[in-house]
Formats: structure tokens, C-alpha cells, sequence
């Protein structure tokens, strides 16, 4: 179970996609991630199967977050690292989407194993962000 609590707004940022912010940091993020239903719609026709989660929300944390991003079905933690006003780091984005297939719809069967998850996401992140 994932929880988010504090001063934070919701913004759409299209048919199935939105962000999750701060007030004062919402228009940075929105800037930033204006494209994540094209990397959303990108993975689901590579990977030839329909995005079974219904929206994808991701959530910039402030900066006291350590990692780059986590995934869970419905909500992406991310970093505000991933924000640097030129789309550079939304590889992030795309990496975290990706596990919405190798990783929550389908993953390996034990933690030995869990390169399996990584393996296919970051290829699945570069065939898309490339």
C-alpha cells in the first residue's frame, strides 16, 4: 500500500494521465511531464497489450524523496530530480510506466530473479524514450 499525505493538487494531463504536486510546483511538473500520454499510448502499442490500470498518476515528492522514482499500479512516486525544465529526466517517467507491464502485470517468480523486472523495463524505457 502506497500513501500520500500532505499539501498536494491534482492536475490532468490528458484522457488517462495526470500529475500530483505541491501547489507551488505544479506548473513546473505539468511543463515537464506534458507528454506522458504519448510515452503511456508509445509502451502500450510496443508492447501490443491495452494498459489494464485504468489512469496513470504520478506524484513528484518533495525533495527529501532518495529515489528516482517507484511505481505501484495507480501511482508513480517520483523525485522532483526528475523536473529540470528541459524533459531531460523523464526517462524516469517512462522507466516507471513501463513496470505497469514487467513488473505489476507480469513479474518473476522470486527476488533472485528480480533482474528479470529491471532487464525488460529499462529496455522497454529506452526503446521508448530513444
Amino acid at each position: 500500500m502506497a500513501l500520500a499525505v500532505g499539501d498536494i493538487v491534482f492536475q490532468s494531463l490528458g484522457r488517462r494521465v495526470g500529475v500530483i504536486t505541491e501547489p507551488s510546483q505544479m506548473e513546473k511538473c505539468a511543463n515537464e511531464l506534458s507528454d506522458l500520454e504519448t510515452y503511456l499510448d508509445s509502451v502500450e502499442a510496443y508492447i501490443g497489450t491495452p494498459y489494464i490500470w485504468g489512469n496513470y498518476t504520478i506524484l513528484v515528492l518533495p525533495p527529501s524523496f532518495p529515489m528516482g522514482g517507484m511505481e505501484n499500479p495507480l501511482l508513480t512516486f517520483a523525485s522532483p530530480t526528475i523536473i529540470v525544465g528541459d524533459k531531460s529526466q523523464v526517462y524516469v517517467a517512462t522507466h516507471e510506466i513501463a513496470h505497469s507491464w514487467t513488473g505489476n502485470e507480469i513479474t518473476c517468480r522470486d527476488w533472485e530473479n528480480m533482474w528479470l523486472n529491471e532487464g525488460f523495463t529499462t529496455f522497454l524505457e529506452r526503446k521508448i524514450s530513444g
